[in-house]
C-alpha cells in the first residue's frame, strides 16, 4: 500500500493507494469528512479496498476505529454514561456495529439511508476489508452522487444520522494525518504491534 498526503484549504487530502483502486479521506469545505472510493478501472461489483495488517500504521488505526464503537469508548465517558448512549440508541448502534459478523456499516450522510452510498468494513483475522457500496434511486429521495470511477462516503461532524459515532471517524482521520509514510515503518511493524496489544490487555 502507498501512503499519501496533500494539502488542501481544510486539511490534509491523504490517499491510501493499492494498486489500480485508491481511498482518498479527506475534510472538506463544509467541515464534514469524506471517505472517497476511487477505480481507475472503472467500478464493479466487488468495489473492494483491503487494509493488510502488514501495514501496520494504518491497520491499528482501523483497530482502534472497532474497539472504540463497541466499547462507545469516549474517554470523557464513565461505564454508566456508556451504557445510557446504549440504552438511549440500541437501534441506532446495532445498525452501525454488528457484532455477530464483525461489520461497521455506515449509510452516507448526504442523503437518506434509503437511496445513499454506504460503506462496509468487515473485520478479518488479518484483514480489514472495506466494501463500497451504491443503492438505486427511488422517486421522491435525493439523489447520491456516485460516478463510474468513484464512490463518496460522507460523515457529518453536525446533524450526523450516526451522532456520536461520527466522532471516531474523525478522531481516526486525525490520526491517519500523523503517519509519516506507510512504506517506512514495515521494520518496526512487530515492536509497534506488540507494544499497541500491551495497551489494549490494560484496556
Amino acid at each position: 500500500m502507498k501512503y499519501s498526503k496533500e494539502k488542501s484549504n481544510f486539511g490534509p487530502r491523504i490517499y491510501l493507494e493499492e494498486e489500480d483502486k485508491y481511498l482518498c479521506v479527506s475534510f472538506e469545505g463544509n467541515l464534514d469528512l469524506y471517505w472517497s472510493f476511487h477505480n481507475n478501472k472503472g467500478i464493479d461489483e466487488s468495489n473492494e479496498f483491503i487494509i493488510a495488517k502488514e501495514n501496520y500504521g494504518v491497520y491499528r488505526l482501523f483497530d482502534e476505529l472497532f474497539y472504540d464503537i463497541e466499547n462507545i469508548n469516549f474517554d470523557y465517558l464513565d461505564e454508566e454514561a456508556k451504557d445510557r448512549i446504549r440504552s438511549i440508541n440500541e437501534s441506532l448502534y446495532n445498525d452501525l456495529y454488528n457484532k455477530d459478523n464483525n461489520t461497521i456499516t455506515w449509510y452516507s450522510d448526504e442523503t437518506s439511508s434509503k437511496v445513499s452510498n454506504y460503506v462496509e468494513i468487515k473485520k478479518l483475522d488479518e484483514t480489514f476489508n472495506l466494501k463500497f457500496n451504491i443503492q438505486a434511486p427511488i422517486k421522491g429521495y435525493d439523489f447520491d452522487f456516485h460516478s463510474n470511477y468513484y464512490i463518496p462516503i460522507r460523515f457529518r461532524n453536525s446533524g450526523s444520522s450516526y451522532d456520536p459515532f461520527n466522532v471516531f471517524f474523525m478522531k481516526m482521520y486525525n490520526d491517519l494525518d500523523k503517519i509519516d509514510d506507510v512504506n517506512d515503518i514495515g521494520h518496526q511493524i512487530y515492536i509497534e504491534e506488540y507494544l499497541y496489544n500491551k495497551r489494549l490487555v490494560k484496556k
